[in-house]
């Protein structure tokens, strides 16, 4: 069976929940809440980098406030 991650952004809580409620009896469709938080900087000096490629799903997240992707299993 195909699965899919609804992933959405912590600030869309909302949509988040109506998600849930809507979705609930889809087996193959898992709705979750984006957990990640920005890295606290320390000390004054300065920001590295991203080592983080930019996705689509990060895209989607920072754009819509959701994203949709496939979960490839083996």
């Amino acid at each position: 069976m195909r699965r899919y991650r609804f992933i959405v952004a912590r600030d869309h809580e909302q949509l988040y929940e109506h998600l849930v409620r809507s979705l609930a009896d889809l087996d193959e469709i898992e709705i979750i809440l984006d957990r990640r938080v920005e890295p606290r900087r320390r000390g004054g000096g300065t920001p590295r980098p991203e080592r983080r490629v930019q996705t689509k799903v990060d895209e989607g997240l920072r754009v819509y406030g959701w994203a949709f992707a496939k979960i490839e299993r083996p």
